[in-house]
């Protein structure tokens, strides 16, 4: 418990030290949040208060996926499974087996197209899509992980003036993409799984412009 009071006063110290710029345009009524990694802290970390819909991506290639029911035991907000054309509101969407998921303006799609970075579904198309989309609303968020996936994206949230949280390396049991995130773009924070919730709700502040979307994975 004092370790995580700890943690908490560093994160407010250095959200207030660091103020990353950030562009304006990209507005909608929504609040989006999207997420990559190790979810189960994350989510549970998260105030289910905030008005926000999160999407999340895991290389679950074509197999069967029972996240919807791990993470809906962590959060009172609903969590299912994205589906084709699905208007989305409050809560967790979760890209099904073998397919990309799309983030559109109010909705979600789905996408049997090629395999990126060797997945499907992979994070990549997740987070460009949603730049392309909602552009500066975007608070997109790279965990643990093998190999890159997700690198190219975060960079095209990055350039569309959103904000970029990736977990630090030396926090992740997986460094490799959080790794290859920080060498292709340099994010907003880069921080340990614990303190990334309280950098999701100043981003949220921070952006609200109470008409913002916003991204994480």
């Amino acid at each position: 418990m004092g370790r995580l009071a700890h943690q908490t006063e560093l994160i407010h110290d250095k959200l207030k030290r660091k103020s990353p710029s950030r562009r304006t345009g990209g507005r909608s009524s929504e609040n989006i949040v999207i997420v990559r990694g190790a979810l189960k802290r994350l989510v549970s970390g998260v105030d289910p208060t905030w008005p926000i819909a999160m999407f999340i991506t895991l290389h679950i290639g074509r197999h069967r996926s029972v996240i919807p029911d791990i993470l809906g035991a962590l959060t009172p907000n609903p969590v299912s499974m994205a589906r084709h054309g699905q208007p989305f509101a409050r809560g967790i969407y979760v890209a099904p087996p073998d397919r990309h998921l799309i983030v559109s303006r109010g909705k979600t799609l789905l996408s049997d197209g090629p395999k990126e970075n060797y997945a499907r579904p992979a994070i990549d198309p997740m987070f460009r899509s949603a730049a392309k989309v909602y552009g500066s609303a975007v608070v997109a968020v790279l965990l643990s992980g093998y190999l890159s996936d997700g690198m190219n994206g975060l960079l095209e949230v990055h350039q569309a003036g959103g904000y970029t949280i990736v977990q630090d390396p030396n926090d992740a049991e997986v460094p490799e993409i959080p790794l290859n995130a920080i060498r292709k773009v340099e994010p907003s924070f880069v921080l340990p799984l614990v303190e990334i919730p309280e950098a999701i709700a100043w981003c949220l502040k921070e952006g609200k412009r109470a008409d913002d979307a916003l991204a994480v994975p």
